[in-house]
């Protein structure tokens, strides 16, 4: 590569990571666009195929663009270079709700996350405009394996609970992915792991985290409360004949505090605004926030779908 090539490619880097931080990120990394690692595809399949992913059928479609990211961006040929720039905002906050308010895990607290960092990496998309670079954001929303190219961009790697960890921050963190037709150099990808102290497994409510850090969604309070259409059952049967009340507001997170990795987690900066309690969810009676579809007071969209049957629980943090 010519000096002055590298030396644009390393400018723009810098600018994109700079935007990235004026919009709210702890962390930007970056990846180089390429198939997914066929171990990787091979025990997502293996994941799919033993029903795992419960009533999500989506997870089925485009397996093609989930095993490519360039897909993702219309229109490029083969030999155009591709960039993924991923990013980690922290949505850790220290308010906390009354222990008779309903619980609702931090990441439902504020505006719909969405909207909030599409808006914020606004100014990334249009300075990739105005060097006449495509690019694309995604959150949460595209077939993209997210926590995959987290790693592969150096934000953190994935803990046996299935959560992506940022060292500094934890794993209070939304991801927001810019997949852009220009060359950059990539990031280290993490190969950090867990410390094996298996508290995650012993935290789920549901014992819905495997031993090789496969989530079974269909024993995932988190996953019953949001995505599952169907009935909500009033307990799940556990492997030990015991049974579990299903009595959580969106969503289940006390797998999340454990890991030694939140211990040392130095306190990260100020979460984007507005996702700091705006609606004060302590002041909330639960029976108002179990309405279908309810919409809280200073939000701009509801809570993906409240069970009127799902009481909260004292241990969602």
């Amino acid at each position: 590569m010519l000096g002055n090539e590298r030396m644009a490619m390393e400018r723009l880097k810098e600018e994109l990571i700079s935007l990235t931080h004026r919009a709210g990120a702890q962390k930007t990394g970056f990846a180089a666009a390429h198939p997914v690692r066929e171990e990787s595809v091979d025990r997502f399949n293996s994941w799919l195929s033993e029903g795992k992913h419960g009533g999500m059928a989506y997870m089925k479609n485009y397996p093609d663009i989930r095993q490519n990211p360039r897909l993702l961006l219309n229109g490029i040929n083969p030999e155009e270079p591709c960039t993924l720039m991923v990013c980690a905002f922290s949505y850790y906050h220290t308010e906390r709700q009354t222990p008779d308010a309903a619980r609702i895990a931090m990441y439902a607290h504020g505006s719909d996350y969405h909207e909030v960092l599409r808006q914020r990496l606004q100014p990334v998309l249009a300075h990739l405009d105005s060097l006449g670079i495509k690019g694309r954001i995604c959150i949460d929303s595209a077939p993209l394996r997210e926590r995959y190219w987290a790693v592969e961009a150096g934000i953190g790697f994935i803990g046996r609970n299935g959560q992506l960890i940022v060292d500094g921050v934890g794993s209070y963190v939304f991801l927001a992915t810019v997949i852009f037709n220009a060359h950059v150099s990539p990031d280290e990808p993490c190969r950090r792991s867990c410390l094996g102290c298996r508290r995650c497994l012993t935290a789920c409510p549901g014992q819905a985290i495997g031993a090789d850090g496969d989530i079974d969604a269909r024993r995932c309070v988190s996953y019953l409360t949001i995505e599952h259409r169907g009935d909500l059952p009033d307990t799940l049967a556990m492997p030990d004949g015991t049974s579990l009340r299903l009595r959580r507001m969106p969503a289940c997170m006390p797998t999340q505090p454990p890991p030694p990795t939140h211990q040392n987690r130095r306190i990260p900066p100020p979460p984007i605004p507005p996702h700091t309690l705006p609606c004060r969810h302590p002041q909330h009676d639960p029976a108002h926030l179990l309405h279908p579809f309810q919409t809280l007071p200073g939000q701009t969209h509801p809570p993906r779908r409240p069970h009127p049957q799902r009481p909260p629980h004292p241990h969602c943090p």
